[in-house]
C-alpha cells in the first residue's frame, strides 16, 4: 500500500521516499479514498494532488487511491494517525471513535440546506470541528459537501416515516444516524463506505441514504430504485493529513500542501452541485423513481432524537443554527 520515491529506493512511513543528500526532499505520497473513481470528490482529490505538485514545484507528488483500495475510511484515519499514509478523506461522523461529538453535523436537520452548511463549516463551527481533530493527530486540509443526504431502497417509495417500519437502512458507523433510522421505525445497519454496494445486493440490507451523487456513482441504482427526497442530513466530509507526517515536512511544502487544501475544498463544492443536478437526470434516465416526502412528518417523529443529540454534542452543537 505505500508508495516508494524513486526506482528501488527505500520507503519511508506514510509511502514518502527522500532523495540523495544535499538535493531537496522528493516525496511520493498516497491519498486514500472510499468511493470509486467516478465521483465529483475523486476529481477534487486529483485536482488537490495537482495543485500540491504545482505548489511544491514537483517536489511532492500525490496518487489517489479511491475505491477502498487502502481499507475503510476508519482504518485510513488510523494509518494516518500512526504515520502510515499521508492523506485521506472522510465522513466527519466517521471519526466519532476519536471524539463523539464529531457526529454533531449528522445531526438531522441540523442544517436548514446547502448554503447554511458551508457557511457554518467556514466559520466557527468548521474550526472547532478542525481543532477536535487536531487533538488527535488528523489536520484537517478542507472540508467537501457531501450533499443532502435522502433515502433510497429496494421495496417501496417513502413518504412519511411510516413507509420505512420493516426496512433494513444502512447508515455510517454513527450512533446519530443509528438512533435516526431506529426512531423512524427501521433497522439501522452500520456498514462501512465500501460495503454498501453488495450489501444491497446480497440483500443484507432494504436500503440506505445518501446523496443522489453517491447514489448514482456508486450504481445503487440498480439493487435500490426508489429515492425519496427526505434531505434529512447534510453530509460533511474532511479531507485530512497526518498531523505526524505533516510535521517532518519543510515548511514551504507543508505551506503548499494547506492551500491546496483550501482550493480543493472550493473545488469540491464547485464539482458537487454540477453532479447533483447530472446524476439526478441520469438516474431517472436509468429507471430510478424519485418522490418528495412530508418533511414536517419527518421532523417531528426525530424531534427526541435531535433533543437527546444536541445535548449530547456540548458546546459543538451550540454553534449549529439554532
Amino acid at each position: 500500500m505505500l508508495a516508494v520515491a524513486g526506482a528501488g529506493g527505500a520507503g519511508l512511513a506514510a509511502g514518502c521516499g527522500r532523495s540523495s543528500p544535499g538535493t531537496p526532499e522528493s516525496l511520493d505520497v498516497l491519498l486514500g479514498e472510499s468511493v470509486r473513481a467516478s465521483s465529483p470528490m475523486v476529481a477534487a482529490e486529483r485536482f488537490f494532488a495537482a495543485k500540491v505538485a504545482e505548489l511544491t514545484g514537483n517536489r511532492c507528488r500525490v496518487t489517489v487511491r479511491p475505491g477502498g483500495e487502502l481499507g475503510d475510511e476508519q482504518r485510513m484515519a488510523e494509518m494516518l494517525r500512526t504515520g502510515k499514509l499521508a492523506f485521506c478523506k472522510t465522513l466527519l461522523a466517521n471519526l466519532t471513535a476519536y471524539d463523539k461529538r464529531l457526529a454533531v453535523a449528522s445531526l438531522p436537520y441540523a442544517f436548514t440546506g446547502r448554503d447554511q452548511c458551508l457557511e457554518s463549516m467556514r466559520g466557527e463551527f468548521g474550526r472547532r470541528c478542525a481543532a477536535i481533530l487536531a487533538e488527535h493527530g488528523l489536520v484537517m486540509l478542507g472540508f467537501f459537501y457531501a450533499g443532502d443526504r435522502n433515502f433510497y431502497n429496494r421495496v417501496r417509495p417513502i413518504h412519511t416515516p411510516a413507509d420505512l417500519k420493516g426496512l433494513r437502512i444502512r447508515v455510517p458507523q454513527s450512533i446519530a444516524s443509528i438512533d435516526m433510522i431506529n426512531a423512524l421505525g427501521a433497522t439501522a445497519v452500520p456498514l462501512a463506505t465500501n460495503d454498501v454496494g453488495s450489501a444491497l445486493k446480497q440483500g443484507l440490507v432494504d436500503g440506505a441514504e445518501n446523496s443522489v451523487v453517491f447514489y448514482l456513482t456508486e450504481q445503487h441504482l440498480a439493487h435500490a430504485p426508489y429515492f425519496s427526497w427526505s434531505r434529512h442530513q447534510h453530509g460533511v466530509d474532511v479531507l485530512l493529513a497526518g498531523a505526524t507526517w505533516l510535521a517532518d515536512r519543510p515548511a514551504d511544502i507543508r505551506d503548499a500542501i494547506m492551500q491546496a487544501g483550501g482550493l480543493a475544498q472550493e473545488e469540491e463544492i464547485r464539482l458537487w452541485a454540477a453532479a447533483t443536478e447530472e446524476n439526478t437526470a441520469l438516474a431517472t434516465g436509468q429507471g430510478s423513481r424519485f418522490n418528495d416526502v412530508d418533511v414536517p412528518a419527518f421532523r417531528a417523529a426525530l424531534t427526541k432524537v435531535i433533543s437527546a443529540h444536541r445535548g449530547a454534542f456540548g458546546d459543538l452543537a451550540a454553534l449549529l443554527p439554532s
